[in-house]
């Protein structure tokens, strides 16, 4: 087979992985674009309110997204091995781990209130955002179980269901926010109190969704799904180490971008609102680098698990190549278009004047940081997660915190020097990691397939 043809079958199998799982990040993204416009649109104290009470639940979700990451991997590399029943095993046993995640995350934010104060915002700020905090801490344990499923069925190339069910949570999203903020519809005007409740009833309607669908998908007996394995704390070992990991990895990355909005807080209420329509819109387009990552991810996994070398490496440098393409349009978009994008936000003009800036300023990290978020990925997918944790943990946790409040307050560079530390950061962790990911050829030049 001559190389062309190997390139445009392997981009096609990326593009069939990849597209319905951007659909899927940007669904889920949607519904938090959707949360803050409402919000934002109603009064941009409780904008400032919202953004700031999301903190804490954010880095906590992110923190699980990586904890979680071990299904995926472990799902993928036994797809790829066609150990099909032990992907369903894998699925069982993320169960109980994801709800006691979630029960943990909810402890925390309960105490959102005085660790805000402690941190020095506001006590009136901290008691409103701790409010939000606490309702978002309700619905984590109900994320955890729907995200553990939906990397179930990514490990297995099943991509589609969890696009059609956020797809239909963005529709029930925009109700529900609109009747809750608002107070149409004859339900009452709760401001910004309303849209978290908004997002409890949708995660629940999603995950009884991916429930059903993954019990009554039409090969459910090959995969087991109905079978739940015998209970072992140690048969889970390895899926919950690559997630420890992995947690620690995207906490350190996620705590570090949630303190910039800590940060921004201490700069006023202007910067904190105009920060948090930046970071939401950054976090738009970093869903289309996500899903380029998720399907790059599976698809290295997947001939990891097949014992395929070669394969693996040329699955993570295509996706890189694909991402990279499609980020450097996304990011043109939000330079040309930051002023009509920060319109949306607000109706306030000197939010809109700030943000639109920040939006300028913030676009030109997205290929960066996409990037270097896809070949973690596919270094985890090799069953490498301590390096990437590393990196992380130096680049984000030891170079990036400092820096920023030095550039931010002792530079005075003021919101725009949070976004100098981030790009520094980024681009130091985006190389550490590609060379990590060349490296594995050669760490692995002796891969045999996986057994269950």
């Amino acid at each position: 087979m001559s190389h062309g043809p190997r390139w445009r079958a392997d981009i096609l199998d990326l593009a069939h992985l990849a597209w319905p799982v951007i659909i899927n990040r940007l669904g889920v993204m949607m519904l938090g674009v959707v949360d803050t416009i409402m919000v934002g649109r109603y009064a941009a104290e409780h904008l400032a309110y919202f953004g700031l009470g999301l903190v804490i639940s954010n880095i906590i979700i992110l923190v699980k997204v990586g904890l979680l990451i071990g299904v995926q991997v472990l799902v993928a590399q036994y797809f790829g091995a066609r150990q099909h029943s032990s992907c369903g095993q894998v699925w069982w046993r993320s169960l109980p781990y994801a709800v006691g995640l979630g029960l943990v995350g909810f402890a925390v934010c309960a105490f959102a209130e005085p660790i805000l104060i402690f941190f020095g915002q506001d006590s009136d700020l901290a008691r409103e955002a701790g409010k939000i905090s606490f309702i978002n801490g309700l619905s984590l344990p109900i994320l955890a179980l729907y995200m553990a499923t939906s990397m179930f069925l990514e490990g297995i190339r099943r991509v589609r269901p969890a696009m059609i069910i956020v797809i239909i949570a963005n529709i029930i999203n925009v109700f529900a926010n609109y009747s809750l903020v608002y107070g149409a519809f004859g339900m009452p005007e709760f401001g910004a109190v309303g849209s978290v409740w908004a997002s409890l009833f949708v995660r629940s309607i999603q995950l009884i969704t991916i429930f059903t669908y993954v019990w009554f998908m039409f090969d459910h007996a090959r995969y087991g799904v109905r079978k739940p394995p015998k209970r072992s704390f140690a048969a889970g070992t390895e899926m919950r180490q690559i997630g420890y990991m992995a947690g620690i990895s995207m906490g350190i990355e996620n705590l570090s971008f949630n303190a910039l909005t800590v940060f921004a807080g201490l700069l006023g209420a202007l910067a904190l609102a105009s920060h948090v329509i930046t970071i939401n819109v950054f976090g738009l387009g970093f869903m289309f680098g996500l899903g380029f990552g998720a399907a790059t991810s599976v698809r290295v996994g997947n001939a990891h698990g097949a014992g395929h070398n070669d394969a693996a490496m040329r699955a993570g440098w295509l996706g890189l190549g694909v991402q990279t393409v499609a980020m450097i349009f996304i990011t043109a978009l939000f330079i040309g278009y930051s002023d009509q994008i920060a319109s949306f936000y607000s109706k306030d003009a000197d939010v809109i004047a700030l943000a639109s800036l920040m939006i300028k300023y913030m676009s030109l990290i997205l290929i960066i940081d996409c990037a270097q978020m896809l070949l973690a990925q596919a270094v985890r997918a090799r069953g490498d997660g301590m390096t990437p944790m590393v990196i992380y943990v130096i680049c984000y946790g030891v170079i990036m915190l400092p820096l920023t409040y030095f550039m931010a307050f002792t530079m005075g560079r003021g919101v725009f020097g949070l976004i100098d530390a981030t790009f520094i950061a980024t681009v130091m962790s985006m190389l550490l990691v590609g060379i990590t990911f060349a490296r594995t050829r050669h760490i692995f030049r002796d891969l045999k397939p996986r057994e269950a």
